[in-house]
């Protein structure tokens, strides 16, 4: 950390992420607050998308030197990160080994809009804002440069919500490789967040990611 006075913005840290996971996932719990039949969690995410939203507004001053919500990009690195968000996409071309499916709209249209929007709000505009407002730019181990410990906090975190689930029978089970894939893609998303200053390429390239990745799958 940066100085002690920073552990209350680890807090609220703490606190928006575990609301956010709570409020994404009650209409799965309580299917009365369900406004689709989708198969899809749609009124999660969006009402994730609007928490995500509210929280901003609320913590907008305080992140305010990582305000990452706007279209304009950093000129200075705006190549490397287009280079790495392409390069990022174009890994859903690895799904052509992984198992078919059935042609499903829903599936492709969910996948198009509705993750990219809840998880870059959140993961890359708040949640990476508040921890590089309160921890060192870099971490050191030695004469081993780790890189940002920001960075690293969210990579792990997005991994952990994607390989770790807990079961039916309330025990955990851990997916090595969704852990391991998407711990790289929320790393690398988070470092062209700061990069371009704005959540406008990790944002497309997730969508984009989640939409191939699927289509890809879903094609004979």
């Amino acid at each position: 950390m940066k100085d002690k006075s920073h552990f209350k913005t680890l807090g609220v840290f703490i606190i928006t992420f575990i609301a956010h996971e709570i409020v994404v996932r009650l209409p799965m719990q309580y299917t009365q607050l369900k406004i689709t039949n989708g198969q899809w969690n749609w009124t999660g995410k969006l009402l994730g998308i609007i928490f995500g939203v509210l929280v901003y507004i609320v913590l907008r001053k305080k992140i305010s030197p990582y305000n990452f919500i706007q279209i304009e990009q950093a000129p200075q690195y705006f190549q490397k990160t287009i280079i790495a968000t392409v390069l990022i996409s174009c890994t859903a071309f690895f799904s052509y080994f992984d198992t078919s499916l059935t042609m499903d709209k829903e599936t492709l249209l969910f996948q198009l809009t509705m993750p990219g929007l809840d998880e870059e709000i959140m993961f890359r505009a708040i949640l990476l804002g508040l921890l590089l407002t309160c921890l060192n730019e870099h971490i050191k181990v030695g004469k081993l440069n780790l890189g940002s410990p920001s960075v690293l906090i969210i990579g792990l975190l997005f991994g952990l919500l994607h390989g770790l689930k807990l079961t039916d029978e309330f025990s955990f089970k851990f997916d090595y490789l969704s852990f391991l894939s998407t711990f790289v893609y929320g790393y690398v998303w988070s470092w062209i967040t700061i990069k371009s200053k704005s959540i406008l390429q990790p944002l497309v390239s997730h969508n984009v990611l989640n939409f191939m990745t699927n289509l890809i799958r879903m094609t004979p």
